[in-house]
């Protein structure tokens, strides 16, 4: 065999390997990311649930700082009532109890409107923890509504007036927009204190987002009963702080595990 056929045969063995080489490289990773496609949607959840982790140890430490710093006043707490029993006609019960002046604790359809008798306890609870607390409150408005009069009488030592503005839209046949910015004037008409709160005993269905002038957090899902907005009034403009889901997410940050 002479040298140029010995080295066309060295080139074409080179050739060879590399392609086999080539090939095996190209089906790890055609296989690779085949394997990433097919296992996408896990990958995507762990990530999204390290991602939720780190983002509720966040959350939860912001929400410990504001629960200790509403003890400082400062802030509009705007409550949504305790517990009441679920009538789903219950927005004509509301809207013929301040449109006829009345009180629905004295009424035949006192069950529709007023709290549950859980809600009652829930209330009085509420009333304890914030009295252990110190909560400073410096007014009370309360919705005309039993189950919100009810609520502020029990949780927090009664109220100092009554506004129609704070029961929810429902009831009437009123425009959304219209119901907005008049609670949002109603809402900027209150100053609170810097060493004390102000206390509104009201419905889920007051606060939207678009009432605020600034939001450090979106209204994605709506109250549980006994939960509440945290509000500033800061230079006339009307900034959503935080909310908390119920009572319960309040008062959890105060509670320590005695010893035995």
């Amino acid at each position: 065999m002479n040298l140029k056929n010995k080295y066309k045969e060295y080139f074409n063995l080179k050739t060879f390997f590399f392609l086999i080489a080539f090939m095996l490289l190209s089906i790890t990773a055609v296989s690779s990311i085949l394997y990433i496609y097919e296992k996408r949607h896990q990958i995507s959840q762990k990530i999204k649930t390290e991602l939720k982790f780190e983002d509720k140890y966040s959350i939860k430490e912001d929400k410990k700082k504001l629960a200790k710093d509403i003890l400082n006043g400062g802030y509009i707490l705007l409550f949504r009532h305790a517990e009441r029993e679920k009538w789903i006609d219950v927005q004509m019960y509301d809207a013929i109890e301040v449109n006829k002046n009345l009180k629905a604790e004295d009424s035949y359809f006192i069950n529709a409107v007023c709290l549950s008798s859980r809600g009652l306890v829930q209330a009085r609870m509420m009333g304890e923890i914030i009295k252990d607390l110190k909560v400073p409150i410096h007014r009370v408005i309360t919705s005309p509504s039993c189950r919100a009069r009810q609520t502020a009488e029990l949780a927090f030592g009664g109220y100092d007036e009554i506004k129609n503005i704070f029961l929810h839209k429902g009831p009437f046949n009123q425009k959304s927009k219209e119901f907005q910015m008049k609670v949002k004037k109603q809402l900027l008409s209150y100053v609170p204190p810097k060493n004390s709160n102000i206390i509104i005993s009201a419905h889920n269905s007051v606060i939207f987002n678009d009432i605020f002038d600034e939001r450090e957090k979106d209204i994605i899902d709506i109250l549980e009963e006994s939960g509440f907005y945290v509000i500033k009034n800061i230079n006339n403009k009307l900034i959503l702080i935080d909310k908390f889901h119920s009572f319960h997410k309040f008062n959890v940050f105060f509670q320590t595990r005695p010893a035995d």
